[in-house]
């Protein structure tokens, strides 16, 4: 699964806790979203300034070590741990001046002591035996720590979101990030199980910088005062964003579904489209499977893909075009006829949201599975119509 926040510079805590000045603030950071997949939703940190005292560190939940033994494993299981790290305000601006990414601060409205607090809870939780953390794509990431920080120290009432007309689930909430990026879109509702159409809360939108930034701007402390005090804009967004690919997920898969298509022509030609097509498909499932059984994501369980693009197709599709059928390969292909019907005509009532590009696959995995579930040689069919040559309408 993708980071929702991502950082590199990192400092060790020191041992003993300053004692901060009347004039220290503490604030929030949200940093825009980058164009790197890593960086696509943006990013919060909470940031420590007292001139008095020479301090001015940036407190960041979202790192990770790519020296981690196992790196890439231990990231696609959902084992990976992440890390606070602690850097200076001024390395941590020019990460993002040189990205051209906008910052936006906001002044968090607290007494002396209640930023002390924050300071000292943030210094010992930067030491090393207690700065790592299990990361969660919804539930435990660089914004919410951030929040929950907020929310353990003090009585906070957060906003309920009363100009939402409709309820909005994790996916949705994803939306608005991804509709330039289609291609990244495309995979991540690939990897995206169930748990991902939740509805969510307006407390856990908060996984998400940007609406963290909007929940604290409308908190409230326990008195009544607002939560943030002041708003700044640190950098101007200098970020020229690309546009789209012309060539969209959407077109690429309607390609391949005519590809499909015309592979029936011949018998030889679609024997060789359909054993590339569901070895690719046979790939996919394998790692939706990977990612809902063998992964800690929560996210990426019980994903409903899994069941238009089975690893098993591209054993039973070899049966048909190299071996006899038995009884048991026949009942495959029904059982698999009549799960690509349903996905097909109860798109709209599919309770997990899948990608309109997915569309034209469950389509041609449809019409790829009618001859051996039906018994119909629907290439001799289709070869007879371009070829005006007779051949028989069911399979020997």
């Amino acid at each position: 699964m993708v980071a929702l926040c991502f950082f590199t510079v990192d400092a060790g805590a020191g041992t003993s806790t300053p004692v901060l000045s009347e004039s220290a603030e503490v604030t929030m950071l949200t940093s825009s979203p980058g164009e790197e997949l890593y960086s696509i939703f943006g990013h919060s940190a909470l940031r420590v300034d007292d001139p008095e005292n020479n301090i001015d560190k940036v407190y960041n939940y979202g790192t990770f070590d790519f020296d981690t033994p196992n790196f890439y494993l231990k990231f696609a299981r959902g084992q990976l741990m992440y890390m606070l790290s602690v850097t200076s305000y001024r390395l941590y601006e020019l990460e993002y001046r040189m990205e051209g990414r906008a910052v936006y601060e906001q002044v968090l409205d607290l007494s002396k002591q209640e930023k002390q607090r924050i300071f000292e809870f943030l210094e010992e939780n930067a030491l090393p035996e207690n700065r790592y953390y299990q990361y969660d794509f919804f539930y435990d990431n660089c914004a919410t720590r951030i929040r929950d920080i907020i929310d353990d120290l003090f009585l906070v009432q957060w906003y309920e979101d009363s100009y939402e007309t409709t309820s909005r689930t994790f996916r949705d909430l994803l939306e608005p990030y991804l509709e330039k990026m289609p291609w990244n879109k495309f995979g991540i509702d690939i990897v995206l199980g169930l748990p991902s159409d939740k509805v969510a809360t307006p407390y856990e939108y908060m996984f998400l910088p940007d609406e963290m930034y909007l929940a604290f701007a409308s908190a409230r402390m326990a008195d009544g005062s607002p939560l943030v005090s002041e708003h700044r804009v640190l950098l101007e967004e200098e970020l020229v964003r690309q546009p789209p690919h012309p060539l969209t997920p959407v077109l690429v898969c309607w390609l391949v579904f005519a590809l499909g298509l015309f592979s029936m022509v011949k018998r030889r030609v679609t024997r060789i489209f359909d054993m590339i097509f569901f070895s690719l498909l046979c790939i996919n499932g394998l790692t939706i499977m990977f990612l809902w059984f063998a992964s800690e994501h929560v996210a990426t369980n019980s994903n409903m893909n899994l069941l238009w693009s089975l690893p098993t197709h591209v054993y039973f599709f070899y049966q048909y075009h190299f071996k006899k059928l038995n009884n048991f390969s026949r009942l495959y292909f029904r059982i698999t006829l009549v799960i690509s019907a349903l996905f097909i005509f109860l798109w709209q009532w599919i309770p997990q949201d899948l990608n309109t590009a997915f569309f034209p696959l469950i389509l041609l995995v449809f019409i790829k599975t009618i001859s051996p579930a039906l018994n119909v040689d629907l290439t001799g069919m289709i070869n007879t119509v371009f070829s005006g040559k007779k051949t028989k309408g069911r399979l020997s």
